[in-house]
């Protein structure tokens, strides 16, 4: 029997090394209408409107579905989204939702600056609170049409050192954390949640998500 030859033997895959990743590219929200969260975005903070695409399926589903996606680009090139469905809209996605549960901050250069943002938003009809001293950083608040709180903030004096502190013990900060409230999460939470990192792909449904073909 003759020895395979090099076209015969399969082919193996190049390795590559994994690098860092790096930047936001966007973060993405549900929107109520497009031109309501242009204004805001555009009129009221001053970001660049800069794409508002139309597609016709929902991605990663075999599902037509006819959607805006806008991206509004901030003054170091990353973007804020939003998607505007109008088949999938109710306004109880709209309601204003604590700062806990999600707020995008942005960020400028003065208290000067802080103060003078403020008066113009509540200027434009949005209520507006602050500054508010948290230490490492100062910061005003408001929310979007959609019920997203929005938080424009200033670096403390500081903040460079403050920071640098508090990541040299971040790490043993975070373990005597999760040490201390367990038992307190554990009243309203199930233990094997909260010890959950991977996900059991055998219960896992993805019969709706549409297969774009084999991924190496």
């Amino acid at each position: 029997m003759s020895e395979p030859t090099s076209q015969d033997k399969p082919q193996e895959k190049p390795t590559i090394a994994r690098k860092a990743v790096h930047n936001m590219h966007h973060t993405a929200y549900r929107c109520r209408d497009a031109e309501q969260t242009r204004w805001f975005y555009e009129d009221v903070l001053g970001f660049k409107l800069a794409a508002a695409m139309v597609f016709d399926e929902e991605p990663g589903a075999a599902k037509k579905r006819e959607y805006m996606h806008l991206f509004f680009q901030t003054t170091d090139g990353n973007f804020i989204a939003f998607f505007d469905v109008p088949d999938d809209v109710e306004e109880k996605m709209f309601i204003a939702r604590h700062g806990f549960d999600q707020h995008i901050a942005f960020e400028v250069d003065s208290l000067e600056q802080l103060k003078a943002w403020r008066r113009h938003i509540n200027k434009m009809g949005r209520p507006c609170f602050g500054p508010i001293d948290h230490g490492f950083v100062h910061s005003i608040y408001m929310y979007d049409p959609n019920g997203v709180q929005v938080e424009l903030t200033l670096k403390d004096k500081n903040y460079d050192a403050i920071l640098a502190e508090d990541s040299a013990k971040a790490h043993d900060v975070l373990k005597e954390w999760t040490e201390r409230t367990r038992a307190q999460k554990l009243e309203r939470l199930q233990a094997d949640m909260l010890d959950q990192r991977g996900i059991d792909m055998s219960k896992a449904d993805f019969s709706k998500v549409k297969q774009e073909g084999a991924q190496s």
